[in-house]
């Protein structure tokens, strides 16, 4: 097993808005680096979160700002990613579908997590021993 330099939790709150998306993905690339993940496993984490980030961008009424929570738990990396504030992502059932079906393809586990047709976060799950 590769040595794990995230030791602690990594909390990022930035505008919910695309032209912030090269800051997540930098952020993001950052984190799985001190993770001890390898590059072609930091690409696919990188796509996840920027799709994640963007069922909740992209639902109407959308967050003003996005929240994420990196941390390494349980062999896992573990990121969290809602909305601030009661405005996230209203689901539709078609696109959320093929959201998920998207991140389960580049990551090892995928959690949406629904208050009623409104995405409150989703939470990816990316093993540490590959």
């Amino acid at each position: 097993m590769r040595e794990i330099l995230l030791k602690e939790p990594v909390e990022l709150k930035l505008p919910a808005e695309q032209n912030m998306m090269l800051v997540l993905r930098l952020t993001t690339a950052g984190v799985v680096a001190r993770a001890g993940l390898t590059v072609d496993r930091m690409d696919d984490v990188k796509m996840a979160v920027e799709e994640a980030c963007n069922c909740l961008i992209g639902g109407d009424p959308a967050p003003r700002r996005l929240c994420l929570r990196f941390a390494a738990e349980e062999n896992f990396l573990k990121i969290r990613i809602c909305g601030d504030g009661e405005c996230t992502g209203a689901a539709n059932a078609d696109e959320l579908g093929v959201a998920r079906c998207i991140l389960e393809s580049l990551v090892d586990g995928v959690d949406v997590c629904m208050h009623g047709a409104v995405i409150g976060a989703v939470e990816l799950r990316i093993a540490l021993d590959q």
